[in-house]
């Protein structure tokens, strides 16, 4: 064992190393090589620290450097200082924001593997060696300590194209501006139950864009019993698209129900609730969400160009459950599969497989997923796993086999699938051709033969799928 020598305790109380062996390829160490780890605990918009560690023992003091490139470039030097073409470096750091960027692919233009780590996982080991310190120095001493205490592999930091890192941003961005949307039309659902109760039964949809004009406009009960039945027709006609008609019965029955529910509304709360601030904090609600999904075809747009050009076979696309809309998240994501040695790698970076509880021998079954791995990533895939689920007969045959005979509920069966999806996609992208979908006995089909089969030979009975769901609430505290 290699003990690291005392420090002030307010930096470093005393801590034991184990012998450094690199997490993050294979290596056998030689009697003249060095294997120096490198710890950076980087920050927001103050200094960056690094400490160096040669085979577990600290060299030099610690190293600040800062967000410029005079200084990155000048941290790449002593972070070289003294190694020989032998010699194996690594660095380790958290994800702190977008620092880690520059940094990484500083490091690795010149030959440093750069592994990230969770901060779950410093925040832990940090507990353990130095109980009573929290500073930089501290942190950048951990983060070189991480390769040292074993647990899981270090993956080097892979360093995207600029048009393909782009397209993650885009996909992520879209995704942030989805979750937006659907947050204030709960709100606006929270509030209409509230005040206007009959209001819901009135409106269309509520994801439609006449149901959100006349929010904007017309939810003041004082305002619709007010106005003359003909003025609600023709603000109606002027905002119906799609389905909705621009005149007729349609329109006579929405005018009568917003009436209704403006009546409604007065009669139960009276003077209790201002209808008229009400009104404003719905419109700005309602602003939002067209400002959003404004925004959203844009990045629509954006994001379809961007696909087009670094997948123009639409392999992925190729993959039953796999869209226009997945395509590009997933692609964003995962970037180039040379990255990935195999489908058991690419699928563990997806990271959906539950937790291991076993002790004494026994293991517990049906455990929780675990946290690891992209959750955007794995968002995507149970979507595109309960589509293909309805399209692909080999993937149908494992649905019902996972529902029907071995008991699991519907979402212990979406990720079976979804792993397998993990799998083709590895395949398609690695091969360079699209999916073709098949038939059990591997004959080709079209969609419509496909889930005619699905239809007729996989189907999971309602009643089985209703007991699976009576016992998952049995078993839920």
């Amino acid at each position: 064992m290699i003990v690291a020598p005392d420090l002030h305790q307010d930096e470093w109380p005393r801590m034991t190393y184990l012998t450094v062996t690199s997490a993050l390829v294979p290596i056998l160490k030689g009697p003249t090589m060095t294997l120096r780890t490198i710890g950076i605990d980087l920050a927001i918009r103050g200094d960056h620290v690094a400490q160096i560690y040669d085979d577990g023992r600290p060299v030099g003091r610690a190293i600040r450097f800062r967000h410029d490139t005079p200084s990155l470039i000048t941290f790449v030097q002593r972070a070289r200082a003294g190694m020989t073409a032998d010699d194996h470096t690594q660095a380790v750091m958290e994800p702190t924001g977008m620092s880690w960027f520059p940094v990484a692919h500083h490091l690795a233009d010149v030959g440093i593997a750069v592994a990230r780590v969770k901060g779950k996982r410093v925040k832990a080991l940090r507990r353990y060696l130095s109980e009573h310190a929290k500073t930089d120095l501290a942190d950048a001493q951990v983060l070189a300590a991480i390769p040292s205490f074993g647990g899981p592999r270090l993956d080097p930091v892979h360093i995207p194209e600029a048009r393909s890192h782009a397209l993650q941003r885009l996909t992520k961005q879209r995704s942030r501006f989805q979750d937006n949307v659907a947050d204030a039309k709960r709100r606006l659902l929270d509030l209409i139950r509230w005040a206007s109760p009959k209001l819901e039964g009135a409106l269309p949809d509520l994801t439609t864009r006449l149901s959100l004009a006349l929010l904007q406009r017309w939810f003041d009960p004082a305002a619709v019993l007010k106005a003359r039945p003909t003025t609600l027709t023709k603000y109606i006609a002027a905002h119906a698209s799609g389905n909705h008609p621009h005149s007729g019965p349609f329109v006579d029955r929405l005018v009568e129900g917003l009436r209704e529910a403006a009546r409604h509304a007065q009669g139960l709360h009276g003077r209790h609730v201002d209808f008229g601030e009400l009104q404003i904090e719905i419109a700005t609600e309602v602003d939002i969400i067209l400002a959003k999904l404004r925004a959203i075809v844009t990045l629509e747009q954006r994001i379809a160009d961007l696909y087009a050009e670094l997948d123009p076979k639409a392999l992925l696309a190729s993959i039953p459950g796999i869209g226009r809309h997945l395509g590009p998240t997933l692609l964003g994501i995962l970037h180039d599969v040379g990255r990935f040695q195999s489908e058991r790698h690419m699928r563990g970076f997806c990271g959906l497989f539950p937790r291991r509880a076993d002790s004494g021998g026994s293991e517990r079954p049906g455990q929780t997923i675990t946290k690891s791995g992209n959750d955007r990533i794995k968002r995507a895939l149970i979507l595109a796993a309960d589509t293909a689920r309805k399209i692909d007969p080999e993937l149908a045959e494992i649905y019902r086999k996972m529902m029907v005979v071995k008991g699991h509920h519907h979402k212990q069966a979406l990720c079976a699938i979804a792993n397998r999806l993990a799998n083709r996609i590895y395949s398609v992208l690695k091969q360079g051709r699209p999916y073709v979908l098949r038939d059990i006995d591997g004959s080709p089909l079209t969609v419509a033969q496909a889930k005619a089969i699905i239809l007729e030979r996989y189907r999971v009975p309602d009643s089985v799928r209703a007991g699976r769901r009576a016992n998952r609430a049995e078993i839920t505290p």
